[in-house]
């Protein structure tokens, strides 16, 4: 900061009536703040803003960044712009579609003015929360100052997907004008899947390119070799003599290339390939194959598809794996005999109101967890106690195309059969079109996921967090037992939670599935 700005600093600072230092002075050179208005009155602006406004090159303008559209949110997709450049846009627009770690949700503009610059294309994934996304101008003429903007710490020119995407078109080609680093001699130590692999595709220790420790060829180094081109069918001694004479040739060019200049063009692609392998570091032989070469791990060939993950996917996996790993998990089962509700069901779709199996457990459970309350909890991390949530939630588990989301039933408990049939319907619809609420689809007390109707008898889910405890319902099955001494066939549901141990002790578990099963098996007290 020059001698000039500070004293112009300091003027400003004396009439707002305070002190400016110089170590206040460098402090404020290294603040930043993303939102920031260049017409701000100075006698409200916080410093950063001002600064921003004075040393900044570019007319006055507001960066909009990623916002945090959900509490858990730590990065997020435009899945597609609502504005283009030089548009004029008002409070309350929709600027774009941005998919979170629970569903797509629109961002609502707060501001007035003109879209000066999008600084990433429609479908960009994996962006920070804070990230730079939208320079707003409030002026028409300004529009086109920005036309080669680029934030702070961001390389300029082309857009990151597209580098990324060209660099890794430019890993996939074979660097032919360069020599092949010093390759390696094999000593007669192979591992025991290299041992076999070798036989079985007919590779010589000469072959190979040893990365392992002392000289000892690994699976790696093997597989490594085969995807270069060093892949051969096994045959007859006479037969793999013939190819080995062909193949000495090829073998001594790439010794030769190491000090002399490429190959020549007839055996371009295939020594391309060699040299390739050759430069190979330890690092890069152990790892397995890619791209178009990842199919010659398979003896028969078979190649893998890559599936993009959705933003809601990633999530899932992050939350599932922290809930395996830090959760001491419980997991209690029980049976609960449904020919009650069958015949319950049966009546009410006679009076024309439909009414699943599933509402019926929401229901139940909801009960359960009124005469059971210790059974309504969360465990506080921060505080390393147990709390007691005060309002009971169903969050009920919908599979859509781009991952599982939970849905939430408030206070079920206080809700009719025909009213969480409703309610669930509407909320597994709009779940599977993306277009939930945040409020719709976080928090919760309790969780369920029924898999009966697919044929599902058991199974065990995994704690959703922050919540306690989930429900995992499986199908109805018929079952001889013995009543009043005599053989009968009841229809069996079997339930198993999945519980936080540091919450549910076995008592609460075992408090909680008898008044589970005894409401389902009594389904009248539903009605009530």
């Amino acid at each position: 900061m020059s001698l000039s700005g500070l004293a112009h600093l300091a003027r400003l600072n004396r009439l707002l009536g305070r002190q400016l230092s110089l170590n206040g002075a460098a402090e404020l050179a290294h603040a930043g703040r993303s939102r920031c208005k260049g017409v701000t009155p100075i006698a409200n602006a916080p410093w950063t803003c001002l600064h921003h406004r004075l040393f900044a090159s570019q007319p006055p303008h507001t960066i909009l960044s990623m916002p945090a559209l959900s509490p858990t949110m730590s990065q997020g997709n435009v899945a597609s712009w609502q504005v283009s450049e030089g548009a004029e846009i008002t409070a309350g627009d929709i600027l774009a579609d941005i998919e979170t770690d629970k569903a797509t949700l629109p961002w609502e503009n707060q501001d007035d003015g003109f879209i000066a610059k999008l600084l990433k294309p429609g479908g960009s994934k994996d962006i920070p929360v804070g990230t730079p996304l939208v320079v707003l101008v409030e002026e028409k003429e300004h529009i086109g100052d920005f036309k080669d903007f680029c934030p702070e710490g961001a390389p300029a020119g082309a857009d990151n997907s597209e580098q990324t995407e060209q660099q890794a078109e430019s890993r996939g080609k074979p660097e032919e004008s360069q020599p092949a680093g010093p390759k390696q001699t094999a000593s007669s130590k192979i591992g025991p899947a290299a041992h076999r692999l070798m036989e079985e595709h007919g590779l010589k220790p000469e072959d190979i390119n040893p990365t392992g420790p002392q000289g000892i060829i690994l699976k790696g180094d093997v597989l490594e070799a085969m995807a270069s081109g060093g892949q051969k069918q096994k045959s007859t001694p006479e037969k793999q003599s013939e190819s080995e004479s062909k193949a000495q040739p090829q073998t001594k060019g790439v010794g030769e290339s190491q000090n002399k200049a490429p190959p020549p063009k007839e055996a371009k692609e295939h020594s391309a390939r060699q040299l390739e392998a050759s430069k190979a570091g330890p690092a890069k032989a152990s790892q397995p194959p890619r791209g178009d070469n990842a199919g010659s791990r398979k003896s028969k060939g078979s190649r893998y598809t890559d599936i993009p993950n959705s933003q809601i996917r990633k999530i899932i996996a992050q939350r599932l794996l922290e809930s395996k790993q830090q959760i001491p998990s419980l997991y209690v089962s029980a049976t609960a005999d449904v020919d009650a509700v069958s015949a319950l069901r049966q009546s009410l779709k006679e009076q024309g109101k439909k009414v699943s199996v599933n509402d019926f457990v929401i229901r139940a459970a909801a009960l359960a967890l009124k005469a059971v309350p210790e059974a309504n909890a969360r465990w506080d991390v921060q505080q390393e106690e147990i709390k007691l949530v005060g309002s009971i939630d169903i969050s009920v588990a919908v599979a859509t195309d781009s991952g599982l989301i939970t849905p939430i039933v408030t206070q079920a408990n206080n809700k009719s059969l025909t009213q969480i049939s409703t309610e669930v319907k509407e909320l597994a619809g709009r779940a599977r079109d993306n277009k939930l609420k945040p409020n719709e689809f976080q928090g919760g007390s309790f969780s369920i996921s029924n898999l009966g109707m697919y044929g599902i008898d058991k199974f065990s889910a995994i704690i959703n967090p922050p919540q306690a405890c989930i429900m995992a319902v499986g199908g109805s099955v018929k079952h001889v037992v013995m009543q009043n001494g005599k053989p009968v066939v009841k229809t069996r549901m079997t339930v198993t939670l999945s519980a936080d141990n540091r919450v549910y002790d076995g008592e609460v578990a075992a408090k909680f599935l008898e008044e589970f099963c005894n409401t389902i098996a009594n389904p009248v007290k539903m009605l009530s």
